[in-house]
């Protein structure tokens, strides 16, 4: 999860894009340890998942302003809007014709040990006007900001290009593939609701709602092969599809072709759901057959030489080849508790003390930081004293 991180910071840094690091700079962190600073404030808190970080960029308009003024703005408007909450690396590249200037934030406060949060009109309440107010300091036109949690407007069906959207056949299909992947019939229903159907259940027969429309609808209605006692029945035998024969259907011999389809490989998203479906059990996991087995007794030759010496390792520890129950691991367990016990306290102790020995070299970095922000901030306060007698 971090590397996403560390791309983007590798990307806004870079010295073609920014005088070699002369239009980079930081705020709440040191310039060069922002990535490991941001990912300590993470573990602190225990904050490593989901959301790493956000990226604003603020776009200014062709040959308007200076890329050291609009470097100015940048560092104006991170220390205004988030003020001593967040950790940010902040630069301005000028290797486009508009100058513009890129934030990239930690997702933690490095203070509260808050997530940051943006809730759907914040934009046009606190984040533009700060814009729109440092533009009109400069003098400058009022410029816009592009948020990286912009959502996106859904795509609508268009009537007049794609016709009238039927329900029945999408529902059938999602049907086949619930029935496909469910072991029960409860699991079924566990499985629609999940493709964002609303389900209800009355006199034994199943309704759903799709998503955007007012009426339920009898799952019986779309087809009569979606009754209960069918469903079970299907899922209980594993039939994916099933063939309605007609009675006085005369046979015939017909020229079958297999349809070859290119592997697509699922995303991380499919690969999430599917690990969680299969971690709750709701899919079994199919034994290996022919070419699948052979591959991975080949990637795996070592460990499967190793297995009849460890089995016999292991009953070489049990005697007269005993079983052991989870009775006899109990009292194993309890037997050994009293050891742990006795030794508990010296752990505590020690933890204590490496907690202490890193909140002193915790004090001790964030000490050397601000010093560093310190005398970076009095540097460039001398090179614009500089620039003005120049101008001058």
């Amino acid at each position: 999860m971090a590397m996403h991180l560390a791309n983007a910071i590798s990307y806004i840094t870079d010295d073609e894009k920014t005088q070699s690091g002369a239009l980079v700079g930081s705020h709440n962190c040191n310039v060069d340890t922002a990535l490991q600073e941001m990912l300590a404030t993470k573990r602190k808190y225990g904050k490593m998942d989901k959301r790493q970080g956000y990226h604003f960029i603020i776009s200014f308009k062709k040959q308007e302003v200076r890329p050291e003024t609009a470097m100015e703005i940048t560092q104006k408007f991170v220390e205004k809007y988030f003020g001593d909450d967040f950790q940010c690396l902040y630069a301005t590249h000028d290797n486009t014709e508009h100058v513009h200037s890129h934030i990239l934030f930690n997702s933690v406060s490095w203070r509260t040990g808050k997530k940051y949060r943006y809730e759907k009109g914040d934009w046009a309440r606190e984040i533009q006007p700060i814009v729109n107010e440092l533009c009109k300091e400069y003098g400058l036109s009022i410029q816009d900001i592009e948020i990286g949690t912009e959502e996106k407007t859904l795509k609508k069906w268009d009537k007049t290009k794609q016709g009238i959207f039927k329900w029945n056949r999408q529902i059938c299909l999602d049907v086949e593939d619930s029935i496909s992947f469910a072991n029960s019939y409860e699991n079924f229903l566990r499985l629609m609701e999940l493709k964002g159907y609303e389900l209800k259940q009355k006199n034994g027969e199943a309704f759903l709602k799709p998503m955007g429309e007012k009426r339920f609808i009898r799952l019986t209605d779309i087809s009569g092969d979606y009754t209960k006692e069918a469903i079970k029945c299907r899922i209980e035998n594993g039939i994916r599809h099933e063939i309605n024969k007609g009675e006085n259907r005369t046979p015939r011999i017909i020229r079958c072709r297999k349809n070859y389809r290119r592997y697509i490989p699922p995303t991380s998203y499919q690969k999430a759901f599917l690990a969680k479906m299969y971690r709750t059990g709701q899919l079994k996991r199919k034994s290996l057959k022919g070419f699948a087995k052979m591959k991975y007794d080949k990637e795996h030759k070592d460990s499967l030489s190793k297995y009849p010496e460890l089995k016999e390792r292991m009953q070489s520890l049990l005697q007269n080849g005993e079983k052991i129950t989870p009775k006899q691991w109990k009292a194993e367990i309890q037997s050994l508790q009293s050891e742990y016990d006795s030794i508990g306290k010296e752990q505590t102790k020690t933890a204590t003390e490496l907690a202490y020995a890193e909140v002193i070299s915790y004090n001790k970095k964030n000490l050397e930081r601000e010093l560093q922000n310190e005398s970076r901030q009095h540097n460039r306060q001398q090179n614009r004293t500089k620039r003005r007698e120049e101008e001058i």
